[in-house]
């Protein structure tokens, strides 16, 4: 859906904006969507607020924060707070409160390191692990806060750099940690600076003692890895991003299976050029029997089997870019220019019902509870 400036705004002030504050005033009833849709996201004038959408109203809400804010992360207690980061190579998190839509800034990295823009809870909530890179020193670092305070307590290695997202593997002992292998420094903001020599790797790391249990390459060094979903049984699939010449890349999403790997997903090759080397974001859902990989610069979303790896086709959208498995099993999956959408394995995608009254151009990422 293309919403025209007047329209936009028109719409922005049908929903209210108050203090920061968006809060949708129109109710959209849909009792076969159940859940609440976490998303960083921005407005026409290019203001950015972090919130989401109720599936079952509709009702999108937001507060707003001086940064870009990319992924999040819901506190594993009390769902009311779910913290959000600020996108690379920015150095600030924030907490927002979904009763209320206050939010507060909770810290910033220390010097020489900015984040990634991804973190998670540990299961009781008590800490919280974010993936960083030390820019001055070429190093992945994860860093581990105490909740209470927020101050670093611990750090562990990432065993190489660029560390962008990180999840836990089933038991909450192990963390899956995706090293997308590429130098940056904020003086020269997001420029890459050693494409030739770029070591990406998947490592699964102790997360107690920081001990690496398993790393893992691709054939290709310029595959960046950079996004990840788990299943239940430590399954794993990884987008990628391709740092050469994108009709030349193999593939743009690998699967990782618990001591035995990592192995790039295979497509008919005129589906592979329209993937343009480059995914977004990545979930699987075990209940559809299916990964989904969401392709921006392609216009579509990619999908393969979880049970069998095998390719089942590309759904056509305009710039999607966030995806996430709804509690129904299901995937959600949302547009640079507000529309949402929802489809299964047989890949029949329906509207949300968000894109008409949501005046807002939505994040990389979206994060669904029940």
């Amino acid at each position: 859906m293309t919403i025209d400036r007047r329209s936009f705004l028109g719409s922005l002030a049908a929903l209210g904006v108050t203090g920061g504050v968006i809060a949708g005033a129109f109710a959209w009833r849909d009792p076969s969507r159940r859940g609440t849709l976490f998303s960083a996201f921005e407005d026409v004038r290019g203001d950015q607020f972090i919130g989401g959408a109720v599936l079952e109203t509709g009702e999108v809400f937001g507060a707003r924060v001086p940064v870009r804010a990319h992924g999040n992360a819901i506190h594993p207690v009390d769902a009311d707070r779910v913290l959000f980061f600020a996108r690379r190579p920015g150095i600030t998190a924030f907490e927002l409160q979904r009763s209320t839509l206050k939010v507060r800034t909770l810290f910033d990295t220390p010097n020489g390191r900015h984040l990634a823009g991804h973190g998670t809870f540990s299961s009781d909530g008590d800490f919280l692990f974010t993936p960083e890179h030390d820019y001055e020193n070429a190093r992945g670092v994860i860093a581990v806060r105490d909740t209470r305070t927020w101050q670093i307590v611990r750090e562990i290695d990432t065993h190489g750099i660029d560390p962008h997202e990180l999840a836990w593997l089933p038991g909450h002992r192990h963390l899956l940690v995706a090293n997308g292998g590429i130098m940056t420094h904020p003086k020269s903001f997001r420029r890459k600076l050693n494409i030739p020599t770029m070591d990406p790797s998947l490592c699964v790391i102790d997360a107690g003692s920081g001990e690496c249990l398993e790393q893992w390459r691709l054939p290709d060094h310029l595959l960046s890895i950079r996004h990840l979903s788990v299943a239940n049984d430590g399954t794993a699939v990884a987008g990628l991003q391709y740092e050469g010449n994108p009709s030349q890349a193999p593939s743009v999403v690998a699967l990782y299976r618990p001591g035995t790997g990592l192995k790039l997903l295979d497509a008919p090759e005129a589906d592979r050029m329209r993937f343009r080397a480059y995914v977004a974001s990545i979930t699987l859902t075990e209940q559809e029997d299916l990964i989904a990989a969401a392709c921006p610069y392609g216009n579509g979303v990619a999908c393969w089997s979880l049970r069998n790896a095998q390719y089942l086709g590309f759904i056509q959208h305009t710039e999607p870019y966030g995806l996430s498995s709804l509690p129904d099993g299901t995937v959600a999956v949302s547009q640079r220019d507000g529309a949402s959408a929802v489809f299964s394995h047989e890949r029949h995608s329906q509207p949300l019902h968000l894109q008409s009254r949501t005046p807002i151009r939505w994040d990389d990422h979206w994060t669904a509870i029940a």
